[in-house]
């Protein structure tokens, strides 16, 4: 059985499968433990659809809920594995560019490694996740960026996951899916993880 299962909705478009190819290349060079990966291109579905869904048919105990434009750095399953904890979603560092004239949300790390995949300097942005990394405490309870994420398979489960019955994307429902669980006593809880998000290659092609 893997440690981890990883469940990226994909949208299908030239930067879009380029981000995907980087996105699998980073996930081989850069993973210390064993995961199962579950991409999904059942688009225009709904992604809060497909996380539920494939959180359903998970192999792994620990979920992580990640983009096809998201690119994770060496290291990053560490935390997530040894901070995991039940009735608990954990999140990371977000490093973005700020591309295409869009905002940096106050929790993430406004810094540019390039906004379309032809130009990530991986290593420059791997060197840069590695140093800070080892900066930041081990785990501290606070709210940060959605995804990616990590929490327990058979928790999230029993939380009924993300409320696609009454809303679906752009609602923002894993919002939504934080406020509830929080306010019923789930911890939130950041960890060392780093990954870069290109923002909105999903509209861009």
């Amino acid at each position: 059985m893997p440690d981890i299962t990883i469940i990226i909705p994909h949208k299908p478009t030239t930067l879009n499968n380029q981000a995907l190819n980087l996105n699998i290349q980073m996930l081989l060079d850069n993973t210390s433990c064993s995961f199962e990966l579950i991409v999904s291109t059942t688009t225009p579905k709904c992604p809060y659809k497909i996380w539920n869904e494939a959180a359903a048919r998970a192999s792994a105990e620990v979920l992580v809920f990640s983009n096809s434009d998201v690119l994770m750095a060496p290291g990053w399953d560490k935390p997530f594995l040894e901070h995991m904890c039940d009735n608990a979603i954990l999140t990371g560092y977000l490093v973005e560019p700020g591309a295409e004239h869009l905002g940096v949300a106050s929790c993430n790390i406004r810094m540019c490694f390039g906004v379309v995949p032809a130009e990530f300097a991986r290593e420059a942005f791997e060197a840069y996740a590695v140093a800070e990394s080892a900066k930041n405490p081990p785990v501290i309870e606070m709210r940060a960026w959605y995804m990616p994420c990590a929490m327990r398979r058979d928790w999230f489960l029993g939380t009924s996951g993300f409320d696609t019955a009454n809303a679906a994307f752009p609602t923002a429902l894993d919002c939504m899916f934080w406020d509830k669980v929080s306010s019923q006593g789930a911890k939130l809880l950041r960890v060392p993880s780093y990954a870069y998000h290109f923002q909105n290659l999903s509209a861009r092609t």
